[in-house]
This record gives C-alpha cells, sequence and structure tokens, in this order.
C-alpha cells in the first residue's frame, strides 16, 4: 500500500489511522502530492479500503513517520560505493578524433583548450 506526500522521502513509511473508526494501515511514499489546500496525504485505493474511506473519497486521518533502519527507509538509495563513476581513456590518435576535431572547427565550438592551443582562434593584440 503506498500514498503521496508532498516532503516525506520516497520508500519513507508512514501509519495512517482513521480517528473514526480507529483502522490502521501502513504505507510507503511512493509518490508527491497532494497539491490541494488542507490535504496531507493521498491514499492509494487499496490503502483507502482498508481505512473505510472509499465511498468518502476525502476523509480525517492521523499520520505518524515510523522510525525504521536508514536501509529500510529509502529502498532505492544506492551505497557509496555503488555510486562510482567509471573511468574513462580518451585516446586522441584514434582516426575519428581527428574528423570531430576538424568538424568541431568549422562549427566553431571546440573545447577552451583546444581553442587555446590554435593559433587561428587566439585573440590579436
Amino acid at each position: 500500500m503506498t500514498c503521496a506526500h508532498r516532503t516525506f522521502p520516497f520508500g519513507t513509511r508512514l501509519r495512517v489511522k482513521n480517528p473514526a473508526n480507529g483502522r490502521e494501515v501502513i504505507v510507503r511514499v511512493n509518490d508527491r502530492g497532494p497539491f490541494v489546500r488542507g490535504r496531507i496525504v493521498d491514499l492509494s485505493r487499496a490503502a483507502a479500503r482498508k481505512l473505510g474511506i472509499i465511498a468518502q473519497g476525502i476523509a480525517m486521518v492521523e499520520i505518524e513517520r515510523l522510525t525504521e533502519k536508514k536501509h529500510q527507509i529509502i529502498p532505492f538509495r544506492l551505497e557509496e560505493e555503488e555510486n562510482e563513476l567509471p573511468e574513462l581513456e580518451i585516446i586522441t590518435t584514434a582516426p575519428i578524433y581527428g574528423e570531430w576535431l576538424d568538424r568541431m572547427k568549422e562549427r566553431n565550438t571546440l573545447p577552451s583548450e583546444v581553442l587555446k592551443a590554435d593559433s587561428v582562434f587566439q585573440e590579436k593584440p
């Protein structure tokens, strides 16, 4: 069961209670909203059904953020070591690099280092 909330991080688990009948559900934040003044949470159809508010459409509810282990709050977060970027090596002796360089000169869209090194593009005193 899921919900939308404006500020809680994705993956946060909330206990939602319907004070009119005492029913409770635990939902996971997976969307942003609601964007209607006075509303604090949008519930999935399954969560609303369990709370007994599906026929009403809107109802007064109480929400409580559940404190859990860090990896359970945001399950989609990658660990630091998984975020490493691959190291790339640019080989400037390849024939295609020379063709690319010529095309960039024609368009006058060279990288700044190449522009500085090329005497044609240097500023004149």
